[in-house]
């Protein structure tokens, strides 16, 4: 849910802003009743402490004004600061399957443009109109002392105002919300598009990309321009209304002169605080487009919110006891055929198939980056959908593309998650997989690691995930698997790693230490691997998978 404008602490400011109202309108009813007065006395020569008083209420007015402005945008910030920081921490609650909403642009839509339409609600709509309903009802009460008439006469123009702008306001919603999902389109294919720049110049795509962004800019632009000829007919609105209901007034006071009631000096400063009170009210005139640009951004976000996260309820650690892990007939549709297999503390897998039957998804799976669609994962007697999401990076380490290396530094992509930075255990990693630690600080990594070499690049990923101290370690299919360098030090690991293993790509020089192959393609579990062949070759027949393992 979208955090409420006035909670907690944010009530202080409020209420600072009305006491600014208050004091603002006291200090100028004061100056206009000063102002009558003078003038209905017939001198119109001002003393020393009359110069003094006027000054100092101008001074008030202008203090009053500089409050205003600073107290409502910091109301903004510390409101926008905490909605930006519920956003991202709610976006990192979703689940995996939502990588492709987060990946889109529609993150980013939400923390700048929605952002800006609440900040420019609370500075420029909600702070004016607190501190001007004060400055109201201070003039509507002395409007009252001059004659009863002259207050209500305000009614109906009131009315008229509102209703009016609720019907034009539901014109600029849909208007808005149109725009905003024009730009929201924009910023997602834009961003897709760029993350595939190689292609683009590879295969000479520049016209066509171009006439493609112009096409969806050109619906942007319609969009945009239709919002902004309802925003225009509201603020146009908004000015004939506020000029309409002074000439009211005045007329209205014409008439109370002609019957004697009140004096033609009365009317002419009743005319001049009038004219000063446009031009503040004036500000005003924006405040139905402002409030309903916010809540469209408040109802996307409210949409947003109402996505399920993960639930955070889980176990947060598993049993002390050797790791044992069930595959219950798992299944993810049009990624990975059903399947179920079980793997012991110390295996060493090898997974095999043609390309398609969804090893990369297996791996994915197992990591509880991809839901299952049937099937379950028991971890030693506990059943994945029951974990908390911390416990699977505290059990299962993945190396592969989709997870590639940070931009900066190679040491704040080592040591990302890591445990503790600086032990024996670190030391053992960065020997085991051949770091240097001068290398940590040399060197920069763009983004995906792009500018290092692949065998370079799968050394980190594999220190960094070993530094995460996994209980199963997962290794996808990497071009860097055929390097005689990496294929060395996965031996060493194999040799030394307490956990299991699984790795996607069969390796002739690591076959001596796989205890089982799962072949995806042909739907079969080889256990009990030994270096002249293979034992207890499992088929997936309808038995076996009705059952339990």
């Amino acid at each position: 849910m979208v955090s409420a404008a006035l909670s907690n602490q944010r009530w202080f400011l409020f209420l600072v802003l009305i006491l600014v109202g208050l004091v603002q309108s006291l200090c100028f009813l004061g100056l206009v009743y000063e102002a009558k007065t003078f003038v209905e006395s017939g001198e119109y020569v001002l003393s020393l402490a009359q110069g003094v008083g006027v000054v100092s209420v101008i001074l008030i007015l202008a203090i009053g004004r500089f409050l205003e402005r600073f107290i409502a945008e910091k109301f903004a910030q510390h409101y926008v600061m905490q909605l930006r920081e519920q956003i991202f921490e709610f976006t990192l609650s979703l689940p995996a399957s939502d990588r492709d909403l987060l990946n889109g642009g529609a993150t980013l839509l939400r923390l700048t443009n929605d952002m800006s339409a609440i900040r420019n609600w609370v500075v420029q709509g909600l702070a004016p109109l607190t501190v001007l309903s004060v400055w109201l009802l201070i003039a509507v009460t002395g409007l009252i002392q001059i004659h009863w008439s002259m207050g209500l006469i305000l009614i109906p123009c009131l009315l008229v105002t509102v209703a009016s702008n609720y019907y034009i306001g539901t014109f600029l919603y849909s208007s808005s919300e149109r725009a905003r999902k024009s730009r929201g389109n924009l910023i997602r294919t834009t961003a897709e598009k760029l993350r595939q720049f190689y292609l683009i110049k590879a295969f000479n795509q520049k016209g066509k990309e171009k006439r493609q962004f112009r096409k969806r800019s050109k619906r942007l632009l319609k969009h945009q321009i239709t919002k902004a000829k309802v925003s225009a007919l509201l603020r146009g609105f908004n000015e004939a209304a506020l000029l309409g209901t002074v000439f009211i007034l005045f007329i209205s006071a014409m008439k109370l002169q002609a019957q004697g009631i009140i004096s033609v000096e009365s009317i002419a400063v009743l005319l001049t605080a009038g004219l000063y009170l446009l031009s503040q009210m004036r500000r005003l005139s924006r405040l139905y487009e402002l409030w309903t640009l916010k809540q469209v951004a408040v109802d996307k976000l409210s949409g947003f919110f109402d996505r399920s996260p993960e639930d955070s309820d889980g176990r947060r650690a598993l049993p002390s006891r050797a790791l044992k892990i069930k595959l219950r007939k798992i299944e993810v549709k049009q990624r990975l055929a059903p399947l179920s297999a079980e793997l012991e503390q110390s295996a060493r897998v090898v997974l095999t198939g043609g390309q398609g039957v969804g090893k990369s998804s297996l791996l994915m799976a197992l990591a509880g980056l991809l839901p299952l669609d049937k099937g379950k994962l028991v971890f030693n007697g506990r059943d994945s959908a029951k974990f908390h999401p911390s416990l699977w990076g505290k059990t299962v380490s993945l190396i592969s593309p989709e997870l590639p290396l940070l931009k900066g530094s190679l040491r704040d992509n080592l040591f990302y998650g890591a445990r503790k930075e600086h032990s024996g255990y670190t030391d053992h990693i960065l020997k085991l997989t051949r770091i240097q630690n001068e290398e940590l600080d040399q060197v920069l990594i763009s983004e995906s690691g792009r500018n290092v070499p692949d065998g370079f690049s799968f050394r980190f990923k594999l220190a960094r995930a070993l530094l995460r101290k996994p209980k199963l370690l997962l290794i996808d299919n990497e071009p860097a698997l055929k390097d005689p360098e990496i294929i060395s030090i996965l031996g060493d690991l194999f040799e030394s790693f307490e956990g299991a293993i699984i790795i996607a790509t069969e390796i002739p020089e690591l076959a001596r230490y796989h205890t089982a192959r799962w072949n995806l393609g042909n739907k079969k579990v080889e256990r009990k691997l030994e270096p002249s062949g293979c034992q207890n070759v499992v088929l997936f027949q309808p038995p076996l998978v009705k059952g339990e393992i």
